[in-house]
This record gives structure tokens, sequence and C-alpha cells, in this order.
């Protein structure tokens, strides 16, 4: 099949473009006619389609790809958008610490199939089974690392990172069986031949090795993240997709599960385990928390009365576009709820529909038109074609004067259109027709009562979504309608400024916003003033930090309640930032290029805060540095930090420093520590006193343990006569630490003193 971007001659079963990524037009093979991916039959003739998912026998006169099973026989090629991907940022990943979900799959009876069959009968099988697994893998943007002689084993947040990297895994885990399972179900009907796939996946911390320019890469465990999962995917049951209870809390709530209790697993200790059974409809975050009660709205009076003023004009006939920006966990999605929860609380009826854009779903064109769709016709999940082309047919001829749009709205939804002439049509005339059934359908709903149209994360948007709001949103103007779109600061859109647009700019909660969000949270009112400080330096005012850094310090065992009081129990300062915000941010750091993460990074070892000659020195970006910094001053990632005498910047989040650190190889780190140590002496050789407690923790860090000795005494005598006796108690102990080189000791020590100082 040609593809039409690139012109790339793909297989005939492909469904987007093995060189540019591009969704493939399916073509009917009798009367040419373009067919919906999974169609049975031809909407326009009515001729039987082969599914792409059938086998697809090598002629008898074919040559054979191999004369023997070879497990790189197997690699199917990377699509080119993806390739690209991962070879631009190659060399900012290798040698890092990443947060991964590890999917581990084989097939059930390969033994069996290899003691029956000749040896290319189970190539011809085997490579169907991997290419159609290949296919799911990529497209959910994860990479294939190993193939053994019947499994393999693929990574979800490396090489690419992904905010939703856990549940993009697990979708692509469910996509699997159910290609498989077509592709078993036909074969046993032609051969008798029974293939079925053990799936099970694991979530947690890997080492990125070398990748090379066949795109394969070395991992190394830390811990068991791997072996892990290879031990679930050994106890999986056929046709299973099982999940540790890493990934299990990763995905709650975007899933139908079974607990399968604690498994027993040969060479490891018993583990919980839960089998997946299905995913939910399409949900957001913000959706599956509301399932355990969400926190209530903050700091957000002055848009929701914004909204509430701008929905006025609407009521009146003078329709709105609202574009609402904030970084990632801002609240943008809680604000839209509040204001829906307003206005279906008021007496007048109004229609609200909304669609969503998702970060695996860019190659679905109008998803979240469809999303809207679905919402309005009252389309559910398990409707078969006969019962949406009923909905469809019927509220549209109830709203009236949509006739002759309904062929066009069956055809988004890869339905009969029931016009043979639509499907014939030529594609580009079919997709100006469907945006004029949109609009008119619209324009019609706005009639009956006032309408919201709401498209969530925008960011991650099709072309083709963007592309018709881009036709319509000039048209509510004059009508009772109001469209909303929401997307992340740095992300512009492509739309015209118009004299009916507003945008609003969500900020950071305060200090004292922040604090009465985590009292909410917490269910009390009684904070240490460590878990103040703490909040404000982790979570910065965003709401959604705020929240998940409140919980983890509850359940990694940070605050203990007692008599209705929260008591700090551990050192704050050692608190790991949340999964659910390792994502986010290291998908953000690897959008910097290569210099930019390298950069971020390289602040990160030096601090909070960072002065411009330091970071020239440890960097060596002589000529490139100002132009980065200036860069990363724009996307917010740092600020400028005017107390300082000389040029400095700090970090905006806390948490940003904290990924970046932790994403260094742990000999890195102790290198980085050194040179900073070093670059310290040299630039504040006239005045080092000032700079003690930097020197004391960099040559600690970097494990020099004379300088550490000699930085160490010189600060606990510093700290000593100003009366502040847990700082020099803390030296003083490091140094005498740093005199037998065991740092281990030393930092349980000082962990010790600082719950001391708790007390």
């Amino acid at each position: 099949m040609t593809c039409a971007s690139c012109k790339f001659d793909n297989p005939s079963a492909a469904r987007f473009c093995e060189q540019c990524g591009t969704a493939l037009e399916l073509k009917c093979p009798r009367c040419s006619a373009t067919v919906s991916t999974g169609a049975r039959f031809c909407g326009a003739c009515g001729n039987q389609l082969a599914t792409p998912d059938a086998p697809h026998p090598e002629p008898s006169s074919a040559k054979p790809r191999a004369t023997s099973v070879r497990a790189d026989a197997f690699v199917p090629e990377v699509p080119g958008h993806l390739a690209e991907k991962i070879l631009s940022g190659r060399a900012a990943l290798e040698g890092e610490r990443r947060q991964v979900t590890v999917l581990f799959g084989d097939i059930a009876n390969y033994t069996a199939l290899s003691e029956k069959l000749d040896p290319e009968e189970v190539h011809r099988i085997v490579q169907r089974c991997f290419e159609l697994v290949s296919a799911e893998i990529h497209r959910f943007e994860g990479t294939i690392n190993q193939y053994g002689g019947d499994g393999f084993m693929a990574l979800f947040g490396a090489p690419i990172a992904h905010e939703d990297a856990p549940r993009r895994a697990v979708h692509a885990a469910l996509a699997i069986q159910r290609r498989l399972g077509s592709f078993g179900k036909d074969l046993e009907q032609t051969s008798g031949l029974v293939v079925q796939m053990r799936i099970a996946l694991n979530t947690g911390v890997v080492v990125v090795g070398r990748i090379t320019d066949d795109l394969r890469m070395d991992y190394t465990a830390i811990g068991d993240t791997i072996n892990l999962a290879s031990r679930l995917q050994s106890a999986a049951r056929p046709t299973s997709v099982v999940i540790s209870e890493a990934t299990h809390k990763a995905i709650e709530g975007f899933f139908d599960t079974v607990d399968l209790g604690e498994l027993q697993i040969r060479g490891h200790a018993p583990v919980r385990a839960f089998e997946v059974t299905g995913a939910r409809s399409r949900r957001t975050r913000l959706e599956v928390t509301a399932e355990h009660g969400l926190t209530p709205l903050v700091g957000r009076e002055r848009e929701l009365a914004a909204l509430e003023d701008l929905f006025h004009e609407v009521r009146d006939g003078r329709g709105q576009v609202v574009f609402i920006a904030g970084e990632a966990g801002i609240g943008k999605s809680r604000l839209l709820l509040e204001f829906r929860r307003r206005l279906e609380a008021s007496s007048d009826p109004i229609t609200w529909l909304e669609g969503r854009c998702v970060s695996f779903g860019q190659s679905t064109p109008m998803l979240p038109l469809i999303d809207q769709l679905h919402e309005n016709f009252g389309v559910r999940e398990g409707d078969g074609e006969p019962e949406l082309i009923a909905k469809v047919e019927q509220r549209m001829r109830a709203m009236g004067g949509l006739e002759a749009e309904i062929p066009y709205v069956r055809y988004l939804f890869s339905a009969d259109p029931g016009d043979p002439a639509v499907a014939a049509m030529d594609a580009s005339a079919r997709r100006k027709r469907l945006f004029d059934a949109l609009r008119a359908l619209m324009l019609r709903g706005a009639t009956l009562r006032p309408l919201v149209l709401v498209f969530e994360d925008l960011h991650w948007s099709d072309t083709s979504t963007q592309d018709y709001l881009d036709f319509a949103m000039d048209s509510v103007a004059g009508v009772r309608a109001m469209i909303i779109l929401t997307h992340r600061l740095g992300q512009t859109h492509p739309f015209p400024s118009r004299s009916f647009h507003t945008t609003l700019n969500l900020h950071h909660l305060s200090g004292a916003q922040a604090l009465e969000m985590a009292t909410r949270v917490l269910g009390s009112t009684d904070f240490p003033d460590e878990l103040k400080t703490a909040l404000e330096q982790k979570a910065e005012g965003v709401p959604l930090y705020v929240e998940e850094m409140t919980k983890s310090l509850v359940d990694l065992g940070f605050l203990a309640r007692e008599d209705g009081h929260y008591r700090v129990t551990k050192a704050l300062e050692d608190l790991s930032v949340p999964d659910t915000m390792q994502g986010i941010i290291m998908a953000r750091l690897d959008r910097l290029g290569i210099d930019g993460k390298r950069m971020v990074q390289l602040a990160s070892v030096i601090g909070r805060q960072f002065v411009v000659r330091l970071l020239e020195r440890v960097a060596g970006l002589t000529g490139k540095l100002e132009g980065l910094l200036a860069e990363l001053k724009a996307l917010e990632i740092i600020y400028e930090h005017g107390l300082l005498a000389e040029p400095a910047y700090i970090f905006k989040h806390a948490v940003i420093q904290d990924v970046a650190y932790s994403s260094l190889l742990l000999q890195s780190r102790k290198d980085l520590h050194r040179g900073v140590g070093e670059a310290i002496e040299e630039l504040y050789r006239d005045r080092p006193s000032e700079h003690l407690a930097e020197l004391a923790h960099h040559f600690t860090r970097g494990e020099d343990w004379s300088k550490a000795m000699q930085y160490c005494t010189l600060a606990g005598d510093q700290a000593a006569h100003v009366f502040a006796n847990v700082e020099a108690k803390r030296h003083y102990f490091n140094a005498l630490v740093a005199c037998n080189g065991d740092i281990g000791i030393g930092f349980l020590y000082h962990e010790a003193c600082l719950q001391e100082s708790f007390a």
C-alpha cells in the first residue's frame, strides 16, 4: 500500500506508513473505494475484505526469509517517525537512570509448535506474531529492546519519555492480545494450530546504556525491575496480561483488573500481582481521582468568575472561544469541572460536550470530536454498528434540519454511511463535507440550548482536529456556543486572534493556598513547620504536585498521625518525586535537546540556585551558554535570581532539579560533584569561607575524602561559632566519616540529626 505522504510502498496489512508514520487509507480491491480500518465489508460495493489480522501464508514459490529460527530474523523495522525521535535524543539519554515500564511476552506453546512443524513454518508463524506485536508496541511509542526465539522485551518511558508510560504499556499489551487472538483463531481454523502469548509488566528504574544505529539499547536492571517482569511473565497464563503492584498503582482506575494476591515466583520472593481484564473508556486523571473524592478547588475564584462572565455573553447569543493555558498539573481540568458544575446547577439547561486529545492518539483523526459525538448521541462502548446508526439518526432527525448531514456523521464513526456516494467521494471533498456536517450539527445544537464544546489537551491534537477548529471557530461568534480549549504553556496554537477569543493563564497557588489544599488532603490543620517548608520547596504551588507530595508523605511513612496530629518521622528532604510527577517532568526535559538537557542536569548538581560562571566552568559550553539559559528561562524551567551579586538562576520547581539529578548515574554524580567543588575552590579562592558548607557537600558527595574531611571540619567550626549546633554536629560527624571513607554511615547520621531536630 503506497503512502500518500512519502510514497513508500508498505505491506498490504500496514495501517500506518512504516517510513513516516502517516495513517494509511485502505482501499477496496474491487471498486477502489476507501474503507475504514477494521471493516469486514466494503461500504461501496459490499465486497468482503481480508482482515489485517489474518495469516498471510507465503506462496510456495516464494524464497524463504530464513532456513532456521533465529531471533534476529524477527526484528521488524521501527517506523520512521519513531526512529527519528529515538536517534535525535540518544546522546542525551545514554548513561541515564530512567523510570520505565517493562513488558515481557512469549509464545506460550512455542516448544510444542517447534516439535510438530518444520522450522520454516515455525519461522513464518513467529514472524507474523512479532509483526503484530511490534505494530502495537510502536503505535504506543514503546521500543522493543530484545527478541528471543519465542519472546520479546519492550520498554515504555525510554528512550522516549512519556508521562503516561505505564498506561501506554498496558494499552499495548491488551492490543497485542486482541491482535494475536484474531490471528490465532484464523490459524486454528485453517491449520489446527494454537498460538497464544503470555504478557507481564513491571514498573521501576533501569539504567540506559548505549543506543546503536539499529536502535538496539543496552539496559541494566536496578534492583529487580526487569527480573520481576520476566518472572511474572513466566507465571502468567496464556492470553493474559499480568502486572506488578507498582504498575497497578500507576494505572489503577484506567483499567479493570483482578487481584491475583501474592504469587509464588521461582527464584523470587512472593509478589502481589494483578491481571488486567480490559480498558475502561478513555478517562482523565481527574476522573479517576474523582472516584476517591476530589480535593475542593482552591485559589481559582478569579478564573471561575471570568468563565461565568463569558458564558453570560454566550447566553445572549455572542459566542466565545476560550483558551485555558497552564503547565502540567496546574489544574486546567479541575477548573473546567467546577465551571461545569456551576452551569449545570443553574436553572437553564445547557449542552456540555467534552473531547480529549491523548498523547498516543495523534494518529487517530478527529479523536476529540468523535468523543463529543459519542457523548451527544449516547453511544456506549459495547454498541454495535446497528445501535450506533440508530442513535445517530434518531438524534439528528429530532434536532431537525440535519437530514443531509447524517451520512457523513455515520462515516466519521466508521459505520456504513447509508449512501454509496459518500464512500466513493474524493478524500479531500469528503473531508470538506465532514467539516460542513460537524459545523451544521454545532450550529443547530446552539439554537436549541446554549452549547459548550470542550477540547482538552490541545497540545496533543491531531492535524485534522486543528484544521476543523480553524474552519469552525469563526462560526460561533453569533450563536449561543462556547468553545473551550486547554493546552500547556509553551505549546502555541495555530489559530488567529479574534475579538471573541479570551486566554486564561493559570498561575501557581500562593503558599497559603497550597497549605490550605494540603490541609484538606490530610484532613488536619495541625502541620509541623518542616512540612510547610517542604511543600513550599517541592510543590511550588502546582496543585497536582501539592496533592501528590502530600499523599506521598503519608504513604511512604514520612508523616504519622497521632491523636489527630501529624508528626514528621523521616527527613523530608529525602522524599523522592512521586512517579506521577516523574514522567511529566522527564518528558519535558527530553524535549530540551541534548545541550539543554545536559545543562539542566549539571545545574541540578550545583543546587537549586546556581551562578552562571560556575555552571559555565563545569559545563564547558562557552559561546552556547547564554542562548541555552535564555531558552530555559523562556520555557520557565529556570528564573533569574536577582538577589545575588553576580548573574545567577534558580530552578522554578525543586522537583525539576530532583528529577534531573536522579536521572544521572551514580558515578556521574560523584564525578560532577568533585568537578563543582574544584570549580568553587578556583572561582572563590579569595573568599572560601563563604562557601565552606557547599564545598563540604560537594566533596562529600564526590567522595574526595581528604577534601571532604577538611571542609566538613571548617564548616562545623563555622556553624558552632553561631551556635547552630545541629548543623555543627552534622559537619563534624561527616568529617569523621570522611576519615574512614564510609559515606553511608554519614548519611544515616545526617538523617538521625534531622529527626532529632524535629523532636
